[in-house]
């Protein structure tokens, strides 16, 4: 009979008050970004603060249904590549792409709660 059991602990588990931690951080970066962003005279700069802001609050959102410190970090890269792909939708005007990232993101943040619940349930097993 195969064996079709995933590894059930991937790494060293991420301490919940850093999670917490990390959570507030990112929060308190958005929150900033997002009440300096009508000073911001360029109005694409102004765009790509605001969007930061939107990646700092979903990775920290999603920090509190992550369960080990390399999904963390894994969570944290994808941060900075969605704040890069924003930076290349925002200042090159590719409105689909800053658009799409604008749904894309919240989205995936909302997911993590859902994917913590059901990875605990078996459906063919």
């Amino acid at each position: 009979m195969a064996n079709n059991i995933v590894d059930r602990a991937p790494g060293r588990p991420l301490p919940k008050p850093l999670a917490g931690l990390t959570f507030v951080i990112l929060w308190v970066v958005a929150i900033v970004l997002w009440s300096i962003a009508h000073l911001v005279t360029d109005p694409q700069a102004g765009a790509f603060v605001v969007d930061t802001g939107l990646v700092l609050a979903s990775v920290g959102f999603a920090m509190l249904f992550i369960d080990f410190a390399r999904t963390a970090v894994r969570a944290l890269l994808f941060g900075v590549v969605g704040i890069l792909l924003f930076a290349i939708g925002d200042f090159g005007q590719i409105l689909v792409l800053t658009y799409t990232l604008r749904m894309l993101i919240p989205i995936l943040a909302l997911f993590m709660p859902v994917n913590r619940i059901s990875s605990n349930f078996r459906i063919f097993a």
